[in-house]
């Protein structure tokens, strides 16, 4: 006897389902079961010829494209690639119920249907409740169902969300009585293990924890969402935090050492000599615990801020002097024509001395003044000598 589809006659596969070449397993999974909704023998009448081949096409494209190895014969060889007849080895095979395309045994005694395929990317109940819509009254579901789940969400701290910790958490849920068609209001505690390093806007699922099941299944899942809040004094960036720390200006040219709150605690940190404005240094493995990574943190990043004082005493001032006249002396600083326009680099931070003051700036003005009363001297007798 001939079959009832030839290869010859057969259409694409691909074009069967309404999913291109390159479609991967998920999107021709969801293309095959909303036809298999549409065309079920089920769903339709059980008269409509039409219907239950566009079923069996569908099935069996499904059939071939969601095996890898039948897959790739197809892809190869077209419709005798996967035909058993043609001699390639492919093809569904051993289905008694071939007009079904792979699925035996649809009609039971009870009038429910029962689903058995020679693929392994079935899941019976899946494609069941993508037939009747997860059981809206058409059949009645077999076994009893388990519970729904749940969501809510659990609001953190930084330092809880960086170093891991135990949360209660109080559920409260309806869930509707299957006896008396009726909702009962259920109440319970849950303990929450929330892992070190986990971040914001995150979910945690505790399977087992949702909602009661019907008697003698499962409960459903808990969904929990992780809020964390702001730190002051800690940003996050991933696995790295970032902090500020402020250094005097003598810890920024001649170095030293300063305390940093770190994320386990105080540690010393070693300033380099010459440090620069907005310089950073980095603590490495100082900073978060990797999610996955068990015994990886990520680093601390510490940003230096030079404080400039506002303020001096007039020995500071003698001595800031001296050290901007030794630096010009010695070629440092800015200088030159630049330094006439914009001043030495110390009246840059300082700002120009107007005051007389005691040590050796009093002294420089007073060198100053000298020179200008010399000079106007000098004047004064070239004018004479002309007369």
């Amino acid at each position: 006897m001939a079959r009832a589809l030839s290869s010859d006659s057969k259409r694409d596969f691909y074009n069967v389902l309404g999913v291109g070449k390159g479609a991967d397993k998920g999107e021709i999974k969801k293309a095959y079961f909303k036809l298999a909704k549409k065309y079920h023998p089920d769903t339709n009448n059980q008269d409509d010829k039409a219907a239950a081949d566009k079923f069996k096409e569908a099935t069996e494209a499904y059939e071939v494209l969601s095996d890898e190895k039948q897959r790739q014969l197809y892809d190869a060889y077209g419709h005798a690639g996967v035909d058993p007849n043609a001699g390639f080895g492919g093809g569904p095979g051993g289905n008694p119920f071939g007009d079904f395309g792979g699925f035996s045994g649809f009609q039971s005694g009870d009038g429910s249907f029962h689903f058995e395929s020679s693929s392994q990317e079935i899941d019976p109940e899946e494609l069941f409740e993508a037939f009747f819509g997860g059981g809206k009254g058409r059949r009645r579901q077999r076994g009893p169902r388990k519970g729904a789940d749940l969501q809510m969400h659990v609001r953190l701290k930084f330092q809880e969300a960086v170093m891991g910790c135990k949360k209660e958490l109080h559920l409260r849920y309806q869930v509707q009585n299957r006896k008396t068609n009726g909702t009962e209001v259920k109440e319970r505690d849950v303990t929450v293990d929330v892992p070190p390093g986990i971040d914001n806007g995150m979910n945690l699922r505790l399977t087992g924890q949702g909602a009661d099941g019907d008697p003698g299944a499962p409960r459903g899942n808990l969904i929990v969402q992780v809020l964390v809040d702001d730190d002051d004094y800690f940003h996050r960036d991933g696995t790295d935090v970032h902090t500020q720390c402020p250094i005097s200006l003598t810890q920024a040219v001649l170095g030293g050492t300063v305390d940093v709150r770190t994320l386990t605690g105080i540690v010393e940190m070693k300033i380099p000599m010459g440090t620069q404005v907005d310089a950073k240094l980095m603590l490495r493995g100082k900073g978060i615990p990797h999610l996955h990574a068990e015994g990886r943190r990520g680093n601390h990043v510490v940003h230096l801020k030079v404080e400039i004082p506002k303020k001096v005493s007039n020995r500071q001032e003698e001595l800031l002097r001296e050290f901007d006249q030794e630096m010009e002396r010695s070629g440092g600083g800015i200088y030159g024509r630049l330094a006439k326009a914009a001043g030495s680099a110390f009246e840059t931070i300082f700002g120009h001395h107007e005051k007389g003051s005691k040590g050796g700036a009093k002294k420089k003005d007073e060198k100053v003044a000298d020179k200008d009363e010399d000079s106007d001297d000098d004047i004064e007798e070239k004018k004479q000598q002309t007369a």
